[in-house]
């Protein structure tokens, strides 16, 4: 399911990128939702991490523009795929500050042939939204996979980590690389410690430090390959941006 949300102060524009993500949904067998808004603030006051896959964000409007209103949203979640609409290209740098990951402009070279291949590139980003399930006593642990900063096993038991969360489980740690389905963002950087390339701040000889403060081992022999996955996960978000 494709949680979409268009903010646009012209009902015209809004129904123009309306139409072409109704038309992709439909060729690609998506399931979709969309919700309208004609304000920056207007969203703000119905928006919550984790609600919307995609926005698509006009930069000029009336009150509070685009630009103010993507800084509240990512202070909010940082997983939302944002697309800028605008008619000025300039912004794009500006735009990236806030982590955009695609910008379309308005005018004759907006068509749906063009918008479709911008959704092409960002459909493995709308993955990025997946959930790990387990099951357990009480019921049933239900996590977004991009929330999960590590995890390690310690005395047979396995614990994960979030940025302020511990959830302990009792499975072998290769039933939990199972579970991730081969997902290229986590990589087992010591025995029985398995981290998520996407929280990352860097990498040392013996060591990485996470964006949360936390600090890993990474042995000697998985040195290599753990910086060389980093350096292909990085230029996969970054290639994804362009």
């Amino acid at each position: 399911m494709i949680h979409a949300a268009i903010v646009d102060d012209l009902q015209r524009d809004l129904d123009i990128i309306k139409n072409f993500l109704s038309v992709y949904a439909q060729e690609n067998s998506l399931p979709l939702s969309i919700t309208e808004f004609q304000s920056g603030e207007a969203f703000l006051e119905n928006f919550c991490a984790d609600k919307y896959s995609i926005v698509f964000l006009d930069i000029i409007m009336e009150g509070l523009n685009g630009m103010e209103t993507a800084k509240k949203m990512r202070s909010i979640d940082s997983q939302a795929v944002l697309v800028f609409v605008t008619t000025e290209a300039e912004y794009a740098i500006e735009g990236y500050e806030a982590d955009a990951s695609a910008f379309l402009v308005k005018g004759p070279a907006l068509d749906y042939p063009a918008f479709a291949r911008m959704m092409d590139r960002l459909k493995p980003k709308l993955n990025n939204h997946d959930f790990l399930e387990f099951k357990e006593k009480g019921g049933t642990l239900r996590l977004p996979v991009f929330s999960l900063c590590y995890a390690d096993v310690i005395d047979h038991k396995l614990t994960l980590h979030t940025e302020d969360k511990e959830f302990v489980l009792r499975m072998p740690i290769k039933a939990f690389q199972e579970s991730l389905f081969g997902d290229t963002r986590f990589f087992e950087c010591h025995r029985g410690i398995i981290v998520n390339l996407d929280w990352i701040q860097s990498i040392e000889k013996k060591v990485i430090h996470l964006k949360n403060g936390v600090v890993l081992p990474c042995s000697r022999r998985r040195h290599q390959d753990l910086i060389e996955a980093y350096s292909s996960r990085n230029f996969a978000l970054l290639r994804e941006k362009f």
